[in-house]
């Protein structure tokens, strides 16, 4: 590009002849996730769709919950499964693994001039339209009552059942068990997240270093880490009902199930976090480590852990908000006084009522402060450059046995 433009070039002609053909493999990688996220979601669909608008999610819903019809339930858990395997593999075509966690070892980041103003307004304009206004409507109608006036009555309602019981438990309650699905959630999704990265780090060194000549076993790995994200979280759920028949039956109505569910959800989340930081380990140091006679669990300890270190909360924020918003799969695990905040905010929004609407508004703001104050957390963490190794000049200390 620099060349380019030394010639002469204008940036349009330098963003069609060199920018968007080296861009291409990754384009078709993004929309492939965005048709994951389109045909996997649930509670925009129901929230939204006013019962008018079905997906496969949707669908599956109505089969399972309202039908009791297993048989069809699965044959669209299949349809969906099926959906997406065939967009994971059409992101594939054309070249490496667009889809893959290998980090960009090397980036310059180019300052925005004048010529970039037009982009940036119609960005800045169409976040602020379809994200910011609606976020910051909710937020300030949470503070009107049902007679249009400012006050905290909405969030005084949150200690009730809502308008005539409608609820089987308070807001307060469905916050203590989503706060304990949470805390579940990460661990298990950052303890099975750390360990996954962790082996496919060492497949990557692996296989840079030759041992192997072909990645069959990433490709493989890459398909088998992102079906969560594309199966979505009803087909989770429902997977789990499948599975605990006869003797484990007792197990569908337990509320451990919703937890586990969720970390499946969270743990791709939390190895697209901590899988470029090992990656990007030099591994002259841990070569050295291991001349010197370190064990692996000290060089994983003090050598690929402290690498890590600066993104395990990322990867913790992730997982705690993959869980905190779930909803498809605790509509259909959690029953009874073991709802989620989500599911309570559901409830609320299809039923009529101002007390129910409020509640409802109280909920959403809630839920808003926690997750921007989460967002703005890991965002204030300073960013982590990923550089191509070199060679140490000077001898790596031992480490201790």
């Amino acid at each position: 590009e620099e060349a380019a433009e030394v010639a002469g070039a204008g940036r349009l002609r330098i963003f069609f002849k060199i920018a968007l053909p080296q861009l291409l493999v990754s384009i078709r990688a993004s929309s492939a996730l965005i048709v994951l996220y389109c045909a996997s979601s649930y509670g925009i669909v129901l929230s939204l769709g006013g019962g008018q608008v079905n997906t496969l999610e949707t669908a599956i819903s109505t089969a399972v919950l309202q039908r009791l019809d297993l048989q069809q339930g699965t044959l669209l858990a299949l349809l969906q499964i099926v959906f997406s395997m065939l967009a994971f593999t059409a992101s594939r075509w054309g070249g490496s693994n667009p889809l893959s966690f290998e980090p960009s070892l090397s980036y310059k980041v180019r300052h925005i001039d004048g010529r970039d103003r037009p982009v940036l307004f119609f960005v800045v304009l169409s976040m602020g339209f379809f994200v910011i206004v609606p976020l910051v409507l909710v937020m300030a109608k949470a503070f009107i009552d049902s007679a249009g006036h400012f006050s905290f009555s909405n969030f005084a309602l949150l200690q009730t059942k809502g308008s005539r019981d409608l609820l089987n438990i308070t807001f307060l309650d469905a916050g203590l068990n989503s706060l304990r699905n949470l805390v579940i959630a990460s661990v298990i999704a950052v303890l099975v997240g750390g360990l996954v990265s962790y082996l496919l780090a060492e497949h990557t060194r692996r296989h840079a270093r030759g041992v192997k000549k072909t990645d069959s076993t990433g490709v493989l790995l890459d398909g088998i880490f992102l079906l969560p994200i594309g199966v979505s979280a009803v087909v989770v759920g429902f997977g789990y009902l499948l599975t605990l028949t006869g003797e484990l039956a007792w197990l569908r109505s337990n509320w451990i199930l919703v937890p586990l569910a969720q970390s499946v959800l969270a743990i791709p989340m939390v190895i697209r976090v901590l899988y470029p930081s090992l990656v990007a380990v030099d591994h002259y140091s841990r070569e050295q480590a291991m001349t010197d006679g370190a064990s692996p669990w000290s060089i994983f300890w003090r050598i690929d852990l402290t690498a890590v270190r600066p993104v395990l909360k990322t990867a913790i924020a992730f997982s705690a908000l993959v869980s905190l918003g779930e909803f498809g799969a605790a509509s259909l695990l959690a029953f009874g006084d073991q709802s989620t905040i989500p599911m309570l905010m559901f409830s609320l929004i299809s039923r009529p009522g101002g007390d129910n609407y409020g509640m409802a508004l109280a909920g959403a703001f809630i839920l808003i402060v926690i997750t921007t104050v989460i967002v703005f957390a890991v965002g204030s963490e300073p960013k982590r450059e990923f550089r191509k190794p070199r060679r140490m000049k000077q001898t790596v200390p031992s480490l201790p046995l």
